[in-house]
């Protein structure tokens, strides 16, 4: 092969090699990770709030923010269900 067929053996496969790029460029792009979503932001309890479970089918028997009531009682923060001394 002479140094010009060499040449255009290359140039040839350069341009199938960028076509084929900008080809698979957006298939590529769109099956990319989707961005980090930011850091949970974490809200200050009251004082003497507890993590219990709640006792309704409206929270799920979720484990939730519970405020201490008078009497000893517990107020969930989710749904306002009423649990007694824990």
């Amino acid at each position: 092969m002479s140094p010009t067929e060499i040449s255009l053996v290359i140039a040839t496969w350069v341009i199938v090699a960028v076509a084929v790029a900008a080809r698979l460029g957006p298939f590529l792009r769109r099956h990319q990770h989707a961005a980090v979503p930011p850091y949970a932001t974490f809200a200050e309890q009251p004082t003497g709030a507890r993590w219990l479970a709640c006792d309704t089918t409206i929270c799920g028997h979720m484990t939730t923010v519970h405020t201490p009531q008078p009497g000893g009682a517990y107020r969930c923060t989710g749904c306002g269900h009423t649990k007694g001394h824990q």
